[in-house]
């Protein structure tokens, strides 16, 4: 941005002599000198000021000398008494340049609010000095006007979003703004750091962005058209409240349904571990009748010495033998339990204390779990008991046998 040209406006600007407004140009008298033909060629340049000039010899209201152009300026105006009649432009709105009446003459350009200006001359209505505003001129209106542009580019990039073009958002309906403000806006602070750090999350993200254009529908949908732009910068601030406390409760929300997805994940799956502990032996409970019967069947009348009752011994040992492996493979499978019940209870426990308001639904998950692991435990006390019935059925038949 070329600073200089403004400086050079506010310097012949204010050195005119008999300045008046005429046909959006100021109107004066200046005294020729290098200095002030150096700013006149520079604002010429920038189309701020014609170039050539009416002259007068001997000051203001000497003799007329014929135009002077510029050009043809040279030492020998300087050490005579030579005055000339300079307009220069009382508006300018290329942002290199900024000249304007006002802030209500800043402010009725849209541009100016979606791109700000960093620096601007008010030369009011001519009659006085003027008023240079910069970023270090530490004027108030001048640094909220800075934040302007950034409330601007959330609606606009929000209305894109909700396929709004760039001023109309559709969320539930259709919200339309036009970009107005008046110099009494200025007077309320802009900061929107909050929602700015909340859209450069990468989690939650579209869920903000919806989040954010319910929240402005909620808080504009009833003010008129051309003044909801005035009114949110107005009460920014209580947007912006608004906006934190909604994704606070989304927040709370979101982790509550992943805590209860995690831990109804984990009860899932211990579940299924407590039901396999049985199952991983229900296959051999089920060999185990066919083999016996076959046993037994084996089994013949005899007395001792006889093949038969050798026969029969070894049957009933295979049969105590299998029936010996069988259940110690059941009663291995209380010690899986016991290591699970070990390590689901340790699991719960901390997601209890790191989520108080789930403790309750976690001490249910907790429950149900203790529940399948004890019924799985009087199903392996119950295939216990089958197999040692088995095995004295087994012996029974052999006794009878030798009898």
């Amino acid at each position: 941005m070329n600073t200089s040209t403004l400086d050079q406006y506010v310097h012949i600007y204010r050195a005119l002599e008999r300045r008046e407004l005429e046909h959006d140009q100021f109107v004066g008298w200046l005294q020729l000198d290098a200095t002030v033909c150096d700013q006149l060629k520079e604002l010429s340049e920038k189309d701020l000021t014609p170039g050539t000039y009416s002259a007068r010899v001997g000051g203001i209201d000497g003799t007329d000398l014929d135009s002077l152009p510029l050009d043809s300026v040279d030492e020998r105006h300087f050490t005579q008494d030579v005055w000339i009649k300079v307009e220069i432009a009382a508006r300018n709105i290329r942002h290199e340049c900024s000249i304007y009446s006002n802030w209500s003459d800043l402010l009725s350009f849209p541009s100016n609010l979606s791109d700000p200006v960093q620096r601007v001359f008010f030369v009011g209505d001519g009659t006085g000095d003027g008023h240079l505003l910069d970023l270090d001129s530490g004027d108030d209106k001048f640094t909220n006007y800075q934040g302007v542009h950034k409330v601007y580019q959330l609606i606009k990039s929000l209305a894109e979003q909700t396929d709004g073009g760039d001023n109309t958002i559709f969320y539930e309906r259709a919200l339309t703004f036009q970009y107005q403000l008046t110099e009494d806006d200025l007077a309320h602070s802009i900061d929107i750091e909050a929602i700015e750090k909340l859209l450069e999350k990468d989690l939650h993200k579209e869920a903000i962005n919806y989040l954010i254009c319910g929240e402005l529908v909620s808080f504009l949908k009833d003010i008129e058209t051309s003044k909801r732009f005035s009114h949110l910068i107005q009460h920014l601030s209580s947007l912006v409240s608004n906006v934190l406390l909604s994704y606070q409760g989304y927040v709370e929300n979101y982790t509550f349904d992943k805590v209860r997805k995690e831990y109804l994940e984990k009860k899932t799956g211990y579940i299924k571990s407590i039901h396999d502990t049985f199952d991983a032996i229900a296959l051999k409970l089920l060999s185990l009748p066919a083999g016996i019967w076959f046993a037994t069947s084996q089994i013949k009348a005899s007395t001792v010495g006889e093949m038969a009752f050798t026969k029969n011994v070894v049957v009933s040992v295979t049969v105590f033998l299998l029936v010996v492996i069988l259940v110690l493979n059941i009663w291995g499978q209380f010690s899986v339990l016991k290591a699970l019940n070990k390590e689901y209870t340790e699991v719960f426990k901390q997601l209890a204390k790191s989520f108080e308001k789930e403790g309750m639904d976690i001490k249910d998950v907790q429950d149900e779990l203790a529940s399948a692991e004890t019924l799985v435990q009087i199903k392996l006390w119950a295939s216990i008991l089958a197999s040692v019935a088995l095995l004295f059925m087994t012996l029974w038949l052999f006794v009878v046998a030798y009898k």
